[in-house]
């Protein structure tokens, strides 16, 4: 990926991907789109934090474009207008790094509370906490094999959200795996060199499919009535 701008239809992509499992949701077990539903609430938030994504990449495209008259970049006045106190090139990694690794968090901790709300509406949360556990028990209760494919890609993305715990370097049992023919190479005790934003859309693009089939399995969709959602019951 040669300009960051090239990500926002990639994230619009994720975002429409998202909206259809809500819609087949509503078809299914016949929760209202706009309730407090734990699935309507994980899913739209994680529609939110992408669309958010997307906007402040445009934003700061377009505040490139502003600072350009005539072919010349106005470097100073673009650097003075986001207050900045260091160059360009410095200032562009810090900005759309943050966005990355604080996206990167967001984005798993959704999927880690909804599972977590899923399994205890079942009354099935697994005795040891922990997020190993609890795709462990999800997978379970939905007839997924916890041992394949999908452990890997869920397992994956928590090894990168905890390898800013470990200041990039990853802590636990070596995991490799290949994504559409992108590398995902978890060694242990060594730094994490698949965290960039190609590497991080491909992994959460795997993790809404697995999320599509643990909604859509027999055992959540068959759930009537809302599953709730701690938050979301205090509004």
């Amino acid at each position: 990926m040669e300009n960051i701008i090239e990500l926002v239809p990639k994230l619009k992509k994720l975002i429409d991907k998202i909206e259809s499992i809500r819609n087949e949701i509503v078809d299914i077990s016949s929760i209202d789109y706009d309730s407090q539903d734990a699935r309507m609430v994980a899913l739209d938030s994680l529609q939110i934090a992408i669309g958010a994504i997307g906007n402040w990449i445009s934003s700061f495209y377009s505040l490139g474009e502003l600072y350009t008259n005539d072919g010349e970049f106005d470097e100073e006045g673009f650097l003075k207008a986001v207050g900045s106190g260091v160059d360009l090139v410095q200032t562009e990694l810090n900005m759309i790094n943050h966005l990355r690794l604080g996206f990167m968090i967001l984005a798993h901790f959704k999927l880690d509370n909804l599972f977590h709300n899923i399994l205890r509406h079942l009354n099935a949360l697994p005795q040891r906490k922990g997020y190993w556990n609890l795709t462990n028990k999800i997978l379970e209760e939905c007839g997924i094999p916890n041992d394949g494919t999908e452990k890997d890609i869920l397992t994956a993305f928590a090894n990168l959200r905890n390898s800013l715990h470990g200041n990039g370097i990853h802590r636990t049992n070596t995991l490799q795996i290949t994504i559409d023919e992108l590398n995902f190479d978890f060694i242990k005790d060594e730094r994490i060199e698949c965290a960039n934003w190609e590497h991080i859309l491909v992994l959460l693009n795997s993790n809404i499919d697995i999320l599509r089939e643990i909604l859509l399995s027999d055992k959540v969709s068959n759930i009537q009535t809302d599953i709730a959602d701690d938050f979301a019951s205090e509004e």
